[in-house]
């Protein structure tokens, strides 16, 4: 019942990132920015403006999330995402310039 109640009061606030994240960013082809918020079970994706919350998936290889729209798979330092069935990829964890 407990961790019902904490997954509600992360949907009823709209889940800004995941708690305890590790904040990335990946260049895809193209030249496209893609910044995630991973943590164990989740990731928020943003996707030029967008955010999308995602959950962590099995996976044969790598890590896997997935939502309504986005998917992320990740494995080292590449990523590979589609956003409405589209893909974005393939993209390199680049470090983020402040």
């Amino acid at each position: 019942m407990k961790h019902f109640s904490i997954v509600a009061a992360l949907a009823l606030t709209g889940c800004s990132a995941p708690i305890g994240g590790e904040e990335r960013t990946y260049l895809c082809e193209g030249g496209r920015l893609v910044t995630a918020v991973i943590s164990e079970d989740a990731a928020r994706v943003r996707i030029g403006g967008e955010d999308f919350a995602l959950r962590r998936v099995p996976s044969a290889s790598g890590v896997r999330y997935a939502g309504e729209r986005a998917v992320l798979h990740t494995k080292a330092d590449e990523a590979l995402i589609s956003l409405d069935g589209r893909e974005l990829g393939p993209c390199q964890q680049v470090e983020r310039q402040n």
